[in-house]
C-alpha cells in the first residue's frame, strides 16, 4: 500500500472521528419533544392522566440527563445516538400522555353529569313521596309524623340548593368535584327517601 493511500485513510478517520466527536445536540428534536410536552399539560395531562403525565415527565427528565450526560464531555468524545433515543420515547410519551387527558377529562365529565342525573332523580323521588305523605290524612293525624315531616322539608329545601350547585360545578369544569358532591348528595337523600317511603307505607298513603 502506498504511504500516500494510507496517508489518506488516516485523514479520512480523523475527519469521521472530529464529524462524530463534534456531533450538537438534536435541538429540532428536543424543541418537538418539549412542545409535546407542553400539549399534554394544556390537554389537562397532570389532572386527568396522571400516570400518563408521569411517564411524560419521566421521559423528559432522562433526555435531560443524557443531553448533561454529553455536555459534560470534550467535545471530540459527544454523541447524541442515545439521547435521540430516548428524545423519540419522551415525544411518544408526552403525546400518549396528551390524547390520555383529553381521554380522562371526557370520562370525568360523564361520570359527573351521570353522578348529578342520579343525585337529581332521587331527590325528585324524595320530593314526590314528601308530597304524597303531607297530603295523607292518616299520616297527618299522626303528631310524631307531622313533626318529622317539618324537619324532611327543611332537609330537603337545603338539598334542592346543593343540587343547584352541582350545575355550577360542572359548569366550571370541576367533574372530579361535581361527582363527589353529588355522591355525597345521593347518599344523604336515599335514607330520607326511605323513611318516607315507610310512612307511605305504613299510613296506606296513595
Amino acid at each position: 500500500m502506498r504511504k500516500s493511500q494510507v496517508f489518506v485513510g488516516v485523514l479520512l478517520l480523523v475527519a469521521a472521528v472530529l464529524v462524530v466527536g463534534c456531533a450538537k445536540p438534536p435541538q429540532q428534536e428536543i424543541d418537538a419533544a418539549k412542545a409535546a410536552l407542553t400539549a399534554a399539560e394544556q390537554a389537562e395531562a397532570p389532572k386527568y392522566a396522571a400516570e400518563a403525565w408521569d411517564k411524560a415527565q419521566q421521559g423528559m427528565n432522562a433526555v435531560n440527563a443524557e443531553l448533561e450526560a454529553q455536555q459534560a464531555k470534550f467535545a471530540l468524545f459527544r454523541s447524541y445516538t442515545k439521547a435521540k433515543q430516548l428524545i423519540a420515547d419522551a415525544s411518544n410519551a408526552a403525546n400518549a400522555a396528551k390524547e390520555a387527558g383529553i381521554a380522562g377529562k371526557e370520562k370525568a365529565k360523564n361520570e359527573a353529569k351521570a353522578a348529578i342525573d342520579a343525585a337529581k332523580a332521587a331527590l325528585t323521588s324524595a320530593g314526590d313521596l314528601f308530597a304524597a305523605v303531607e297530603k295523607c290524612p292518616r299520616a297527618k293525624r299522626a303528631k310524631e309524623v307531622k313533626k318529622d315531616l317539618e324537619t324532611v322539608k327543611g332537609n330537603l329545601d337545603t338539598m334542592k340548593n346543593q343540587a343547584a350547585d352541582l350545575d355550577a360545578k360542572f359548569a366550571k369544569e370541576d367533574f372530579f368535584g361535581a361527582k363527589a358532591a353529588a355522591d355525597t348528595l345521593k347518599g344523604a337523600v336515599e335514607p330520607i327517601a326511605k323513611d318516607l317511603d315507610g310512612i307511605k307505607t305504613k299510613f296506606k298513603c296513595k
